[in-house]
Formats: structure tokens, C-alpha cells, sequence
């Protein structure tokens, strides 16, 4: 159910603020924790300005929680071919198994 609403909630951003590919949440959003986490929260905060009585808190999130949104996802992405539609595994991963492999220390 979350996951659904959360890909709802990608979908809006797409179609309203990206104008260029690179700048979309990628469809494999799903396999970056560091987007997966903050989306629902990133929604609920837009929900929230939204039913503001005022238009304060839009502009709080058009100001700071998006861009800041965006920002993060960009450089948490960096190069990877995800942001330009082909999903990339994690590539740190392997210098993390070698961080935990009790043998390295």
C-alpha cells in the first residue's frame, strides 16, 4: 500500500517538476533505501502545506524540502545509469562486504 502510494507520489513529481530526464526520480526508485525513505515523508509534508490554511508551508516546501529532495537524490545517484533509465546495483558494494569481512581488519 505504501509502496503504491509512494509510486503515486514519484509519478505527480515527475509529471510536475522534472523537464529534463536526468532530473526525475528514477523508476527504480524502489532499490535506493536513501529514496525510498524520504519520499513518504517528502509527501506528507507536501500533503500538510497543501491543507495549510495559509501558503506558508508551500512555499516551504517549494523553497526547502523539494529542492533539498532533489539535491540529495542527485548527488546520492551521482554518474549512475539509473538517472538516465537503466537501474545500476549499488557500487559500493563491494568495499562495504570488504569493511565487514572480519578478515580486512
Amino acid at each position: 500500500m505504501v509502496w503504491g502510494w509512494c509510486d503515486d507520489v514519484v509519478a505527480w513529481i515527475n509529471h510536475e517538476y522534472a523537464w529534463r530526464p536526468a532530473q526525475m526520480v528514477p523508476a527504480c526508485w524502489p532499490h535506493h533505501a536513501h529514496i525510498a525513505r524520504e519520499l513518504p515523508v517528502l509527501a506528507v509534508l507536501r500533503w500538510e502545506a497543501e491543507n495549510a490554511a495559509g501558503p506558508q508551508l508551500v512555499e516551504e516546501w517549494n523553497r526547502y524540502a523539494f529542492p533539498m529532495f532533489c539535491d540529495r537524490m542527485a548527488q546520492r545517484l551521482g554518474e549512475s545509469t539509473c538517472r538516465t533509465g537503466r537501474h545500476q546495483d549499488w557500487p559500493a558494494e563491494s568495499r562495504y562486504t570488504a569493511f565487514l569481512d572480519a578478515s580486512a581488519r
